[in-house]
């Protein structure tokens, strides 16, 4: 009985080497690489970007992808009739167009960090001013979360922190 135990215990390890080796040389190794995106903050230092509601250019001159979708939403947010602004698929509360949300007419942002969260959802951190309320999410410390459209990047959420 025990001799039967140990034959079927010797081959079930040699089915297992065998299939070990043969897996490792068969198969192609699998590379482990860090897919998040490489982004500097260095050309970005101390710039500060202004707007008003009233000359807003349709082509962005920031020389990022990402910084042109933040750029986009607050284009948008200064006026939500802009070129681009109903396919780009931003928050819905940028759209809001009750007169007490108090709309800005004039914003300005500094981007003061990229914080690459993975492959596919970025935050930019931005110092922002401007000359309305907004739901509070133009003046101070304003983050705007970024995730992949396509060659490009949009803006899938934008929200307020305290520094």
């Amino acid at each position: 009985m025990y001799l039967k135990r140990i034959i079927a215990f010797i081959l079930m390890v040699i089915i297992l080497v065998c299939l070990y080796t043969w897996k490792t040389k068969v198969s192609k190794p699998i590379v482990m690489t860090d897919n998040s995106p490489v982004i500097t903050t260095k050309t970005f230092d101390n710039r500060v970007y202004a707007y008003g509601a009233d000359n807003l250019s349709e082509k962005c001159f920031l020389n990022s992808p990402m910084a042109c979708a933040v750029e986009l939403a607050v284009k948008c947010t200064l006026n939500p009739d802009f070129t681009g602004c109903g396919e780009a698929k931003l928050p819905k509360f940028i759209f809001m167009t009750d007169d007490a949300l108090g709309r800005p007419s004039q914003m300005s942002f500094k981007i003061v960090k990229i914080k690459p969260i993975n492959a596919d959802l970025i935050e930019i951190h931005t110092d922002s001013t401007c000359n309305g309320n907004w739901f509070g999410l133009c003046n101070g410390r304003i983050i705007y979360v970024l995730v992949p459209a396509g060659n490009a990047w949009r803006v899938k959420d934008i929200y307020a922190i305290e520094v």
